[in-house]
C-alpha cells in the first residue's frame, strides 16, 4: 500500500509541474510572438531601432548611411516601426518612443547573447558551463580550436605549444597523452622552465603501470612538478606566459575543444584560482 501512495504522489507532482509549465508557456501571447517575428524578420528594422536607441535621434538620410540601407527599404521600415509605436518622427528626426525603449533594451541584450552563443556554439557542445563558475561573457574574445576530421589533434597541438613557449606553465589535466608529457619533459630540461601538472589519479596509475609510459612518466616526474588529483578534473586548464587555455573532453577522454585567451586579466585570475584549488586537493607523485 505504501508503494501505491508513493506512485500516486509522483503522479500528482508531475501533473502539477506540467500545469505550471503550461501556464508559463501560455503567458507568452501570440501577439507578443508575432511582434518579435515582425521585428526580427528584417535586419533593417533591428538596426534602425538599435541605432536610434543609442544615438537618440537621426534623420532619414543619416539612418540610411549608418545602417547602409537602400532608401526605399529604410523608408518602408521606418513607417512600419512608427505604425507600431516604437519610433516617432520629431522636428530633429526619428526617435525611439518610450515603448520602443523597452523593446530596444531587450532586443540589444538578446542580440548580444545570441551573437555570443553563435560564436561559442562549437565549444558549448562540450563544455559543462555550470561547472565553470565564470560568466560566458568572459569568453567573448576567446579563440576556439576544435578537433575536426581534418586535424583531430588540433586542441592537443595547442596544449603542447603553450608548454613549449612558456617559462612558467601550470596545468590541470583530466586526460594527458604521450605528446604532452614529452613536451613537458623537454621544456623543463632544455629551457629550465617551471612546469607543473595536476593529473587525475586514474591517468597517473595508467602511466605508472604500462611499460611504454613508465620511463617517460618518471622523467617528467623528475623534471616537473607532478601532482595527483584523486577526484574528477572537469575540464582542462593551462596557464602560461600571457595565455590561458580552457579545454573539454568527450566521454572517451579525448580533447575536443580548446579556448585560448590572451591578455584577459579576469580569465587569468579565475584560471589561477581554479588551479590553486586543484593543487590543494592533490598530492605530489612520489
Amino acid at each position: 500500500m505504501g508503494h501505491d501512495v508513493e506512485v500516486s504522489g509522483e503522479t500528482d507532482s508531475a501533473a502539477g509541474d506540467g500545469g505550471e509549465t503550461t501556464d508559463l508557456a501560455n503567458n507568452l501571447s501570440d501577439d507578443a510572438i508575432e511582434e518579435i517575428a515582425f521585428l526580427t524578420r528584417s535586419p533593417v528594422r533591428v538596426r534602425v531601432l538599435r541605432t536610434l536607441h543609442r544615438r537618440g535621434t537621426a534623420e532619414r538620410r543619416e539612418l540610411r548611411e549608418l545602417i547602409d540601407g537602400v532608401r526605399t527599404t529604410v523608408t518602408r521600415n521606418l513607417g512600419a516601426l512608427a505604425d507600431r509605436g516604437w519610433i516617432e518622427e520629431t522636428d530633429d528626426g526619428y526617435a525611439v518612443t518610450s515603448c520602443g525603449e523597452v523593446v530596444a533594451d531587450e532586443l540589444i541584450e538578446l542580440a548580444e547573447s545570441m551573437s555570443l552563443a553563435v560564436d561559442l556554439r562549437p565549444a558549448l557542445r562540450w563544455l559543462d558551463v555550470d561547472r565553470l563558475d565564470i560568466g560566458l561573457e568572459e569568453f567573448e574574445r576567446a579563440e576556439i580550436t576544435m578537433a575536426e576530421s581534418m586535424n583531430p589533434y588540433a586542441p592537443v597541438e595547442e596544449q603542447i605549444d603553450l608548454v613549449r613557449r612558456s617559462a612558467v606553465v601550470r596545468t590541470a589535466l583530466p586526460t594527458v597523452n604521450k605528446q604532452i608529457l614529452r613536451a613537458c619533459r623537454q621544456t623543463a630540461e632544455n629551457s629550465e622552465a617551471d612546469v607543473e601538472l595536476v593529473i587525475e589519479g586514474e591517468a597517473v596509475e595508467r602511466f605508472r603501470s604500462e611499460p611504454r609510459y613508465v620511463d617517460l612518466f618518471e622523467a617528467v616526474r623528475r623534471e616537473c612538478t607532478v601532482l595527483r588529483h584523486d577526484d574528477t578534473i572537469p575540464y582542462y586548464l593551462g596557464v602560461g606566459d600571457g595565455t590561458v587555455q580552457l579545454g573539454a573532453t568527450d566521454s572517451d577522454r579525448v580533447t575536443k575543444v580548446l579556448l585560448r585567451f590572451a591578455d584577459e586579466p579576469e580569465v587569468r585570475s579565475w584560471a589561477a584560482n581554479r588551479i590553486d584549488r586543484f593543487e590543494r586537493e592533490a598530492k605530489p607523485v612520489e
